[in-house]
């Protein structure tokens, strides 16, 4: 039987999003978040329900995948993103400042509010470093030692970077990559001797692919994916065009160039070349950039 993904944000819910299995969610947060022992997570509650609460009709309601809250007050939200949709940054923020604002009733004051955490998991690349693992906070511009808050903490975990590196066994979170990727037998055998709760996870990955209701709902989930790529793709390549023949009507080749860049994964270099006239060993050169 093939491997489930556990990035199908269906299955990850399943397996991180369970409280039989908090176990295995307490463990994750301890690796991603690099907490030390005197301060890793014991216990966690997982939040009822993922849908977020929708102030008015006109609203844009936000699904999380995962939200928990530790003993502290420390509001916790995982979200898996598989398709690029070009705006992750201000989805992240919408999402934070929904969970963060939620906590405060009528009457309580501010200093009621306790620190959101947000963790993105992308099958895509966002962040412009070469880092897999970032973290964001509020920092003065010219003084990074200066922390305006600490309630805001933003975390990025992306996949294609992740793939590109060798594993760092000794990390905690570098194994706990190696079992949300497709990862050789071998490799997730390792990691699973490392930290039980992969093992764990594992067995409960192979169980989840055993119920034919489950395994409908994960295929439609990947069809579901794949048809929102394609659909993003064939939308951004249409704009692209657009800008492209606007941009060659001007003369503009710096803009041609441009264009060149962003279609390099969406097409081939033959396919960029015949598109936007660069020719076809500066498309080479720029994707090697």
């Amino acid at each position: 039987m093939k491997r489930l993904k556990v990035k199908n944000d269906f299955i990850f819910r399943k397996l991180f999003g369970d409280e039989k299995n908090k176990d295995i969610l307490i463990s994750f947060l301890n690796a991603v978040m690099e907490l030390d022992d005197s301060r890793k997570l014991e216990d966690i509650e997982l939040v009822d329900g993922t849908e977020l609460y929708k102030e008015s009709i006109d609203d844009k309601l936000g699904i999380l995948d995962i939200r928990a809250k530790t003993v502290h007050g420390e509001q916790i939200n995982i979200e898996v993103q598989l398709v690029n949709q070009h705006n992750m940054d201000k989805r992240t923020l919408f999402y934070w400042s929904k969970i963060f604002t939620e906590q405060l009733k009528a009457g309580q004051p501010y200093n009621e509010l306790r620190k959101t955490i947000t963790i993105n998991i992308l099958d895509f690349n966002y962040i412009e470093t070469e880092k897999y693992n970032t973290v964001f906070h509020l920092w003065e511009d010219s003084n990074k030692d200066c922390k305006l808050t600490d309630v805001l903490e933003i975390r990025f975990l992306e996949l294609p970077k992740f793939r590109k590196k060798e594993p760092d066994f000794s990390k905690p979170v570098d194994r706990w990559m190696v079992f949300i990727e497709d990862s050789p037998e071998e490799v997730l055998n390792m990691v699973k001797r490392e930290e039980p709760a992969i093992a764990k996870a594992e067995e409960i990955l192979k169980q989840l692919g055993s119920y034919d209701e489950i395994k409908r709902y994960y295929e439609a989930r990947e069809k579901a994916i794949h048809d929102e790529a394609s659909r993003i793709t064939e939308s951004r390549a249409e704009g692209l065009a657009e800008g492209l023949a606007e941009g060659l009507s001007k003369g503009e080749l710096k803009k041609s160039i441009e264009i060149a860049k962003n279609l390099l994964d969406v097409f081939d270099d033959r396919t960029i070349s015949e598109k936007t006239g660069v020719p076809l060993e500066d498309v080479s050169k720029l994707r090697l950039q």
